[in-house]
């Protein structure tokens, strides 16, 4: 009579461990759980960028994208929602195939010295269903990464990349409640 029960139990404790694995990450729910823990340790928001970015389209699909120069105010306080132009350029983002983007990290940002192993994830979808990807992160190869919504600039110069256009972020109508553009004097002659 017992062992069918502790039979019963095992499978039910595995199924259920099984199902645990497959929940999808949801990056609303998972930011205001960070943002109250960073409060509460009186710790800033995560930037906006990085070093390494990595963009996740809506079909699932990854591109990533390096810069050198993270401007300062992409370093957000609590008052810092919206952020700066990072002039990002669709010759600058690389699709990488979904199968390889473990290895991709592996070799392209987890080995890069300790400043530059900072990964910043951003996805066009509230939902991030690949949880190899997550688990990867979560043992800790980098120094640190975050995962958000992709920026306004973002989407659009990923548009631009995937429709092969010509871009210059000039001759883009922005929504400047979204995205902070650069200031120029304009010089009287």
């Amino acid at each position: 009579m017992w062992r069918p029960l502790i039979g019963f139990i095992i499978c039910f404790l595995l199924l259920n461990c099984e199902k645990k694995k497959n929940i999808p990450y949801l990056i609303s729910v998972e930011k205001i759980k960070l943002l109250n823990d960073l409060k509460q340790k009186s710790i800033p928001p995560p930037p906006f960028y990085s070093y390494n970015n990595l963009i996740i389209d809506q079909k699932g699909n990854f591109y990533f994208y390096q810069k050198d120069y993270t401007p300062w105010h992409c370093i957000p306080s609590e008052k810092d929602t919206i952020p700066d132009l990072f002039d990002i350029k669709p010759i600058e983002i690389t699709k990488i195939p979904n199968s390889s983007i473990i290895d991709f990290i592996k070799q392209n940002v987890a080995n890069k010295n300790e400043m530059k192993r900072i990964l910043i994830i951003a996805s066009q979808n509230d939902t991030i269903k690949d949880n190899s990807l997550i688990s990867y992160l979560n043992e800790n190869e980098l120094r640190a990464f975050s995962i958000r919504r992709s920026t306004q600039e973002e989407d659009t110069v990923l548009k631009y990349k995937k429709n092969d256009e010509y871009y210059n972020y000039k001759n883009i109508k922005w929504d400047q409640n979204r995205i902070m553009l650069p200031v120029y004097k304009i010089e009287n002659e």
